[in-house]
């Protein structure tokens, strides 16, 4: 009987040993024999590699995991979803209003001589003339100004009146790049600029071009200037800040000439700083092994005070059995349970379990430029012939909620009256058959001799995916449609197929802010080509609410926009919106917050924010050699 018990476990046990050896990495067991380095290291991982250490390059998860490290923004959100600074240590933004006339010394005097008469004029601090024209200056953006403006003097014409958004940030002094370079508003300036060069394609783009200029009044201050109303401004300077020293266009041209290649033709992206980055966060880039993993350590000079894990890697596991055997292992510290083994993890008290609301959803795109899809009633019908509910009840063992648009659910611009497509594969056949596709003699619909035959393509590592894949390809299937399923490597999933607009349909997920209700990047039509609407989603009343949404300034407004603009695109399906995935996240309990007050050391659980992210407090995480008893009241 023993014997067949070890043959039961032994497999198992040589794939842990395998692994622990391959992966250069120590069980809990060795780390309680006293392994120090272990206990500073924090590892995590992931299902793919990153693809490019450029935050202003970047459009994937494992990418913006690593540059979020490595790089700094000039300001980010706090635990309570309010606006914090980073590389800013403080801002104002407030308007300048620009009337093109040549009695601009008049018009001033008429103004300052009626400020008493109405309360909007009030608000102005500053009246200029230049060359004859007219600058007013106002605390804050007030999109209803030029028209209180012209209602009170009407000689002023229409098109000679603009408002223009300013921010102006203060920057932190005394921070230094990796390399021990001082950070100034010059690399704030020359970010920009690298976004909006259009050789080197960066998917930021759409943030920054409501910018009009970006001027730097000395080391530590800059002023950016809008050429139009454009509300999340300020969200925008969230991106990691580029160094100008190593990137600049004579850098480039150095290194293209140092590596044999064209200075005409070297762009940003075939920099090895991509491959070897130098950022202002709280760890530095080590080294990168291609589908193995990336290693980072921490900053000791970080303008906050150095991490308390010394080492950051992320592991590239494709694989979720691997990852799950090498948590329990210790040879990673967090794992992402998977939907069936929540209700049983969730409970184990080796671990610390954190659970939430996933602030995006999982999809079925439709290219749009393919004629299969043109027509709304077809991709309606493909919607209705999903059983989503089961999906959720069966596949996701219930850790998720059904989604129907665009907008994350917890945010307030999501349209909660609208109710999910319902299941019908009787309707959805229905309305096929009226668009004249007719089964063939082997059952599969047809029209004018051609089949209605398509491949769904997603990405490979993601079992939950390739399942929904295979589901819908069996549901299709039902009504006569036939669906050829592909499983790609990651990427070439996004180089050949998703970058390149290369696939008929695909499975995939966005992440979500929920703070910040534009969508332009992902909707507009404006990016269908370049841009992160690789479905090639276009409806003029969806760009008009888009843009509107961007211009708004009253959250009410904003609000109502949004709805709209939630309630067309789910009309018109470009996406078979399918849930928002509920997560769990287990990490050993050994793992805690460390805050230091002079010689006195503070342990306390690892809380999450409103929100749920329970990492927001990462650089001041530690393993300790056992995990601590905590009463109630810590």
């Amino acid at each position: 009987m023993w014997i067949k018990r070890l043959l039961l476990i032994l497999p198992l046990f040589l794939i842990i040993l395998l692994l622990q050896s391959y992966f250069w990495v120590p069980t809990f067991d060795d780390q309680r024999r006293g392994n120090p380095e272990r206990l500073v290291q924090f590892i995590n991982a992931g299902i793919g590699d990153a693809h490019i250490l450029n935050p202003i390059l970047s459009a994937d998860t494992a990418s913006g995991t690593i540059n979020a490290k490595i790089f700094e923004g000039l300001l980010d959100l706090d635990e309570d979803l309010n606006l914090r600074g980073r590389l800013a240590t403080s801002w104002k933004i407030y308007a300048e209003i620009h009337i093109e006339t040549d009695e601009g010394l008049k018009l001033k005097k008429k103004i300052a001589s009626n400020s008493k008469n109405y309360e909007f004029l009030e608000n102005i601090k500053s009246l200029e003339v230049t060359e004859g024209k007219l600058k007013i200056t106002l605390p804050e953006v007030d999109p209803e100004f030029p028209g209180k403006l012209r209602a009170v003097f009407p000689e002023i014409p229409p098109g000679e009146i603009t408002q223009h958004p300013v921010i102006l940030f203060h920057l932190r002094r005394g921070v230094r790049w990796h390399d021990g370079k001082p950070f100034t508003a010059r690399d704030v300036k020359f970010t920009y600029e690298a976004i909006m060069e259009t050789a080197n394609r960066s998917p930021r783009i759409p943030d920054f071009e409501p910018v009009k200029s970006v001027t730097i009044i000395d080391d530590y201050t800059i002023k950016v200037t809008y050429e139009r109303l454009y509300s999340p401004a300020i969200y925008a300077w969230m991106i990691g800040i580029i160094p100008e020293h190593l990137l600049g266009k004579e850098a480039l041209r150095k290194e293209a000439e140092e590596r044999g290649k064209d200075p005409a033709l070297f762009t940003l992206r075939d920099s090895n700083f991509n491959r070897n980055p130098v950022g202002l966060g709280p760890f530095k880039f080590k080294e990168w092994k291609s589908d193995q993993y990336i290693r980072l350590i921490r900053n000791e000079d970080y303008w906050e005070g150095a991490p308390n894990f010394h080492q950051y890697v992320y592991r590239v596991l494709p694989d979720l059995l691997t990852q799950e055997l090498m948590f329990y292992a210790g040879a990673i510290d967090s794992y992402a349970a998977q939907p069936h083994q929540v209700a049983r993890l969730e409970k184990d008290e080796r671990f610390q379990s954190f659970s939430g609301l996933a602030a995006g959803f999982t999809y079925i795109g439709w290219n749009l430029r393919r004629e299969l899809f043109k027509d709304r009633r077809v991709r309606q019908a493909l919607s209705m012939a999903l059983d989503i509910p089961q999906i959720i009840e069966h596949l996701l063992y219930g850790q998720a909620e059904q989604t129907t648009g665009p907008f994350a659910r917890q945010s307030p611009y999501y349209n909660r009256d609208l109710r999910p497509i319902p299941y019908n594969p009787g309707k959805a056949a229905r309305i096929l058959k009226e668009l004249g596709w007719r089964r063939n003699e082997e059952g599969w619909l047809e029209r004018e001799g051609q089949l209605f035959q398509f491949t769904l393509i997603t990405n490979a590592g993601n079992e939950t995916r390739k399942a929904i894949a295979t589901i819908a390809q069996n549901s299709w299937r039902e009504i006569g449609i036939k669906v050829n399923v592909d499983i790609v490597e990651w990427a070439v999933f996004l180089e050949k197929h998703i970058y390149q607009r290369n696939f008929d349909a695909v499975v995939l997920g966005w992440s979500l802010g929920i703070v910040n209700p534009d969508l332009y990047q992902i909707w507009h039509s404006s990016q269908a080509e370049r841009g992160l609407n690789f479905v090639g989603y276009h409806n003029p009343l969806a760009d008009e609410l888009i843009v509107k949404i961007r211009e708004e300034y009253n959250r009410e407004r904003q609000i109502e926009y949004a709805r709209r603009l939630h309630e067309i695109i789910y009309e018109d399906q470009p996406y078979t919106f399918l849930y928002a995935g509920k997560w769990t996240v287990l990490l050993d309990r050994r793992i805690v917050i460390l805050e230091r007050e002079g010689e006195r050391e503070i342990i306390s659980r690892i809380r999450p924010t409103k929100t749920g992210d329970y990492s927001y407090f990462f650089n001041r995480w530690i393993k300790l050699e056992e995990a601590p008893v905590f009463t109630k009241e810590m």
